[in-house]
C-alpha cells in the first residue's frame, strides 16, 4: 500500500524533537534486520498483517510544521462537534458493573467518542499545535490520503534498548483542582494497582522486574497515577511478541485478561462506534530503541468526520456521574491542547 507524497507518520523522540517519515510508504509483516529507522502502527485488535511502516524519507527535526505544504502555512481546523448523549454508554457501564459485582471482571474500560465535521482548514495542521504539548505528553500521528490522526499521549506502552524494558502503570484520573484529596482516595488507588499488578506479575516471566513507587503525573488540566516498571529481559527481544503481551493493558483494557473478557470489550467498542486506531499500539525504531506509546488523547479524520474519543476505567464502586465527568475531562484536555 502506498500513499501521495503529501503522507506523513511522526513520533517525538524527546521533547521538541520527532522523528518523521514522508510517504509513500511501504507496508511490511516484521523489520527487516538492518536496523533500518521505520514504524509501527497498528488497530486496537491488531489485526494489520502488515504493521510496520518503512518511509520513503526518515528524518529528525525540531519543527513539524515541514509536514506541511509550504512549511506549515496550512490553515487549522475548524470543527462543528455534534454534542454527546449518555444512554448508550450508560447501558455499557451498567453491564460491565454488573459483571465486576457478579465477580466476572476487576476492571474495563469503555469508551466514548465525540464526533464532528470538518468546516474549514486542515486536520493534518494539527501538528502545529501538538506540537507546543508539555513534556510530560509525547506527540505522535500520522496522514494517509484521506484518513489520520494527531494526539499527544501521556502513556507509554513500552520501550526497549540494550536489553532493558521500560513500561508504566498509568491510570486513574482527576481535574487538578482535586489534586489534593487524589494521593489518598481507595477508588483511584485501587484502579491504579489494578493495572501495575498486573503489570508485573505480566512480565516477571520475561526477566527481573523492579517497580517504581506509585506518583502522580500532572497534566496541568487533569492528574493521573503513575507507577514505573523496568525490566532486565532474559533474552533478545521480539517487539511484534512484546506488543501482543503488553497490549491493551488494564489501563485501557479489562482484567483478569481472558480471551471473554477481551471478546466483551471488543463487542462493547464496536457498538459504541469507536475509532479502531484508539488506544492502539504506536511506535517506531530508531538508532537501536523501539518505542511504542498507547494512542489515546487524539484527534483522528476520514474525510471531513472527526472523531475524538476518550475512555473511563471502572471498577467496584465506579458511579456513573464521576465517570461521564472524567470521559468530558479527557476529551477536553485535547481540544484545549489542539485548540479544536
Amino acid at each position: 500500500m502506498s500513499g501521495s507524497a503529501e503522507d506523513f507518520i511522526f513520533i517525538q523522540l524527546h521533547p521538541r524533537h520527532y522523528l518523521c517519515g514522508s510517504g509513500p510508504f511501504r507496508m511490511l509483516a516484521s523489520p527487516p534486520g538492518d536496523g533500518s529507522s521505520l514504524f509501527y502502527r497498528n488497530d486496537f485488535e491488531l489485526s494489520s498483517t502488515t504493521p510496520w511502516i518503512l518511509p520513503s524519507r526518515v528524518f529528525e527535526t525540531d519543527d513539524l510544521g515541514c509536514l506541511l505544504p509550504a512549511n506549515g502555512s496550512t490553515a487549522l481546523p475548524e470543527i462543528a462537534w455534534a454534542g454527546l448523549g449518555d444512554d448508550d454508554v450508560r447501558t455499557v457501564f451498567d453491564e460491565i458493573l454488573t459483571r465486576i459485582r457478579e465477580g466476572r471482571l476487576k476492571k474495563s474500560v469503555p469508551v466514548l467518542t465525540e464526533r464532528g465535521v470538518l468546516h474549514r482548514g486542515e486536520p493534518a495542521a494539527l501538528v502545529k499545535a501538538v506540537g507546543a504539548a508539555p513534556e510530560s505528553l509525547r506527540a505522535y500521528g500520522w496522514r494517509e490520503g484521506e484518513r489520520g490522526i494527531i494526539g499527544a499521549t501521556p502513556e507509554l506502552l513500552f520501550s526497549v534498548r540494550d536489553g532493558v524494558l521500560e513500561t508504566m502503570a498509568l491510570a486513574s484520573t482527576a481535574p487538578r483542582h482535586e489534586m489534593g484529596a487524589f494521593p489518598s482516595d481507595p477508588k483511584e488507588i485501587r484502579e491504579h494497582e489494578v493495572v501495575a499488578d498486573y503489570l508485573e506479575e505480566l512480565l516477571s516471566p520475561i526477566g527481573t522486574v523492579e517497580r517504581g513507587e506509585r506518583e502522580v503525573l500532572d497534566l496541568g488540566s487533569i492528574v493521573h497515577f503513575l507507577t514505573r516498571l523496568r525490566v532486565r529481559l532474559n533474552g533478545a527481544p521480539d517487539y511484534d511478541q512484546l506488543i501482543r503481551k503488553l497490549h491493551p493493558t488494564p489501563a485501557l483494557g479489562a482484567s483478569p485478561r481472558g480471551e471473554g473478557a477481551l471478546r466483551q470489550l471488543l463487542e462493547y467498542r464496536h457498538r459504541l462506534r469507536v475509532p479502531a486506531e484508539f488506544g492502539a499500539p504506536f511506535g517506531a525504531y530508531h538508532q537501536g530503541r523501539f518505542t511504542a506509546i498507547v494512542a489515546i488523547r487524539n484527534v483522528s479524520w476520514c474525510g471531513r468526520e472527526v472523531s475524538l474519543p476518550s475512555g473511563v476505567g471502572l471498577v467496584e464502586g465506579s458511579r456513573f456521574d464521576r465517570e461521564w465527568r472524567e470521559l468530558a475531562l479527557k476529551r477536553n484536555s485535547v481540544k484545549s491542547l489542539l485548540g479544536v
